[in-house]
């Protein structure tokens, strides 16, 4: 006989009480463990400037190139070989220094005759004059035909004109003889030795070497149309493209951009706007009293051409450029920050100018831009802008 067997539901319900039991117990234990909530995080550290009026140079930089007021190619003005080198490469030489000496032999010998040729012509006319001396008191008697006379004094006259002739040799001969010494024209760097002694040299064609003057060097910059009637039409008492006594409104940035520490004035404005170009050439004088300098050089100058007074500055690293929009982070008296759209003018330095958007002596947000939450306080370190380094 089969007999069916039944849960025991005593055992189950034993088995639900103890669970629920044991999770109350948990709970209960859990809650006393926590204790009571942390306090929340302080406010970010932040670091503030407050916005800036003052009176701000505007610069315009002009890529340029330094080039020698003088320079000059030295050539022989005569035929010959060159005899002797008396300078060394890249040094400094002075006007009248003697450089070079082409073989004077073959010029002193023509000097020589040139000489004999002038003593051969002066014998000529002291004979032609005794034979007019002698000729003409037969031809006053008719002792002599006139016709001797007539060629006597002839022989007078072309030995005059021999005479000056033989002068002129001379002076040829000598000058030849000057232009085998080779001296410096001016003063300045002497270059690369083109010619090495025993090599022949043709006159006016043979490059000897060249020489460039080295204080003071200019530079030469290119300026559009737009620009040069922009700046140089302006009769300001400040415009730096009108001539002053005295004054040196430009610095050259070399190329490593280091400032290079003398100040230049400006030479001259070129003559004629270049066609091709559509630019006109602007020359400044640079002193050069350490030879910094050299031909070729590249670099920029720079030069303030207007000062715009009660100028607001904020520092270039506060400000946000997202989709184009400017924006910078505000942090008012109770030390919330706050987002501001600015519109910016020029850059100068590390620094924009603000045309709109905020007002002097509001604090932006310079470092710690990424912790600075709209809407949210900070803990803000104020660090003041440095008016006096602002000038030009």
């Amino acid at each position: 006989m089969h007999t069916t067997r039944y849960p025991d539901f005593r055992n189950l319900r034993y088995f639900i009480r103890l669970a629920v039991g044991t999770f109350l117990s948990l709970t209960f234990a859990c809650g006393r463990q926590e204790g009571p909530a942390p306090p929340p995080p302080p406010p970010p550290a932040v670091v503030v400037s407050a916005v800036t009026a003052a009176n701000v140079p505007l610069y315009r930089e002009y890529v340029a190139r330094t080039e020698a007021r003088e320079t000059v190619a030295v050539r022989s003005r005569v035929d010959g070989y060159l005899e002797k080198v008396l300078f060394t490469e890249g040094s400094q030489v002075k006007a009248g220094q003697l450089l070079f000496v082409i073989d004077q032999r073959p010029f002193r010998a023509a000097l020589q005759e040139a000489r004999g040729g002038l003593a051969q012509a002066q014998a000529s006319l002291n004979k032609a004059k005794r034979d007019v001396a002698r000729l003409q008191p037969l031809v006053a008697e008719s002792a002599a035909p006139e016709v001797d006379l007539d060629n006597a004094e002839s022989a007078v006259e072309f030995s005059q004109a021999s005479i000056e002739r033989a002068k002129a040799a001379i002076a040829v001969a000598e000058l030849n003889l000057k232009f085998s010494e080779i001296h410096a024209p001016i003063s300045g760097i002497i270059g690369k030795q083109e010619a090495t002694p025993g090599n022949i040299v043709s006159r006016d064609q043979t490059l000897l070497t060249s020489i460039s003057s080295w204080d003071p060097m200019r530079t030469v910059s290119s300026i559009s149309e737009t620009d040069y009637l922009r700046l140089g039409q302006q009769h300001r008492e400040d415009n730096p493209f009108i001539q002053r006594k005295n004054a040196a409104p430009f610095e050259l940035i070399m190329a490593d951009g280091s400032i290079y520490p003398h100040r230049g004035s400006l030479s001259f404005l070129d003559r004629t706007l270049d066609l091709t170009t559509g630019t006109l050439n602007v020359y400044v004088s640079f002193p050069n009293p350490d030879r910094v300098l050299r031909p070729g050089l590249f670099g920029r100058i720079r030069v303030v051409v207007e000062t715009k007074p009660d100028t607001l500055l904020v520092p270039q690293r506060s400000v946000q450029v997202v989709q184009g929009v400017s924006r910078v982070l505000v942090v008012d008296k109770e030390d919330a920050v706050a987002q501001r759209v600015v519109t910016l003018g020029e850059r100068f330095r590390d620094f924009f100018i603000v045309t709109g958007g905020l007002k002097p002596g509001e604090r932006v947000v310079v470092e710690g831009v990424q912790k600075a939450i709209p809407g949210r306080k900070v803990r803000p370190t104020e660090q003041p802008i440095k008016i006096e380094s602002l000038g030009g």
